[in-house]
């Protein structure tokens, strides 16, 4: 039964691992491409234009206007923030396994009580032998 347990345990600690390596992967590569983002061609979608106010849709348009320089210098910072990742990853990724372990840990104690409580009951039996 503890073999089980633990057979679970490292299968979602390997579950685990893959999730975080996979969000590594993705967040470094959307940080590595974020600068080279068309800024400029961020607008107002048509079709908001046209069921939004005119005096709303032109005040979004200059609130994005005034922002293009801002959204591009964080851009173009964005790429600098790829190392960072790895770090995060490592870090969530061994909260994550003491985690899953400390709760191994934990059902194979709780385990443990239980099956030396079970041994030590006596057993009713239907049929004596």
């Amino acid at each position: 039964m503890a073999l089980l347990l633990w057979i679970v345990v490292g299968g979602l600690l390997a579950l685990w691992s893959a999730v975080v390596w996979l969000g590594e992967v993705l967040l470094s590569a959307l940080l590595g491409g974020a600068g080279q983002l068309p800024v400029k061609e961020l607008a107002l979608p048509e079709a908001w234009t046209r069921w939004l106010p005119q005096g709303v849709s032109e005040s979004i348009t200059q609130a994005i206007e005034a922002s293009q320089p801002l959204l591009q210098g964080v851009l173009d910072s964005m790429p600098a923030l790829v190392g960072g990742v790895a770090v995060l990853a490592w870090v969530t990724w061994a909260v994550g396994a003491a985690l899953l372990l400390l709760a191994g840990g934990a059902s194979h104690l709780s385990l443990r009580w239980w099956q030396r409580h079970q041994q030590a009951a006596p057993r009713v039996t239907l049929l004596p032998s």
